[in-house]
């Protein structure tokens, strides 16, 4: 699914010439720094340094704080391609503040539904995107359920979480739109037009910095250009999308879809493209 960005903390009043001390100032240190490094792109960096701020949080008993390092900490493990470790943490702090009565941002919930969808946990996913109504995060929960319903082939579902989706020309939330369009046009037999969107959300996703969405939906141009016929380019838009995952760390997916460029290159006689996913193979089996 498309990037969850993690929250950005708030543990000291903004604005006035003189800020107080945070609480803690070394929990306000650890999720500043974190988020810094998010914001460069250094997503596993990001994910340690969350890791020491979400223990702090959990040694001071700071409800608030545990709430809103758990969403990011759970937004930095799914860029890793790291469902499990997103699902846990978050459905940990969220049981937290439903046990405490405590204030639930919606990141939450949402990262812990698109970790459980990720893995496979249909139930559980719906029952937390249905929760979240409001504003953005309400947006991305739509988009999760367009993304379950293009799964199960729901084209009546797909259509109406497809229209909730508001217009917009933010760059990662109209590529959910575009992505939805193109899962649409795959479900009803247009590879074409699947094929022309999908690129299209995949431009989008690398403008927003999104790699894993874009690596995607790189993935689903590739079966529709493989359902046109068109086995060279199916070949090339899975290795590309192999590459992307490889690179930002999620080598479950890179290995499929760089063995999928791998099949269709041999069978599109594409020798540079097979030359290239072999290469890729190796690379992925040292690291």
């Amino acid at each position: 699914m498309r990037r969850i960005v993690p929250r950005l903390v708030t543990l000291a009043a903004c604005g006035g010439p003189a800020p107080p001390e945070p609480p803690d100032p070394t929990l306000a240190r650890q999720t500043r720094v974190a988020m810094l490094a998010w914001q460069q792109d250094r997503p596993a960096q990001a994910a340690a340094l969350f890791r020491d701020a979400l223990a702090r949080a959990y040694a001071r008993d700071d409800l608030a704080a545990i709430a809103d390092i758990a969403a990011s900490l759970a937004a930095v493990e799914l860029r890793l391609g790291e469902a499990e470790a997103a699902r846990d943490i978050a459905a940990g702090a969220r049981a937290e503040v439903n046990r405490r009565g405590g204030t639930m941002p919606a990141e939450l919930p949402l990262a812990e539904a698109a970790a459980r969808w990720r893995l496979g946990d249909v139930a559980g996913a719906r029952a937390l995107t249905a929760a979240i109504t409001e504003g953005e995060a309400g947006a991305r929960a739509r988009f999760i359920e367009g993304l379950i319903a293009a799964d199960a082939r729901d084209a009546q579902a797909l259509a109406t979480a497809r229209a909730s989706l508001p217009p917009t020309d933010v760059p990662d939330l109209l590529a959910d739109s575009v992505e939805l369009d193109g899962r649409t046009a795959l479900l009803a037999g247009d590879a074409g037009s699947a094929r022309a969107a999908l690129l299209r959300a995949a431009a989008l996703r690398q403008e927003a910095r999104d790699y894993p969405g874009m690596a995607r939906a790189l993935a689903l141009a590739g079966e529709a250009a493989a359902r046109e016929g068109r086995a060279a380019e199916a070949a090339d838009l899975a290795l590309r999308a192999g590459g992307t995952a490889g690179a930002h760390g999620d080598a479950r997916a890179a290995g499929q879809w760089v063995a999928q460029a791998g099949g269709l290159a041999r069978a599109a006689g594409s020798a540079d493209v097979l030359a290239a996913a072999e290469a890729e193979q190796r690379r992925l089996a040292v690291r």
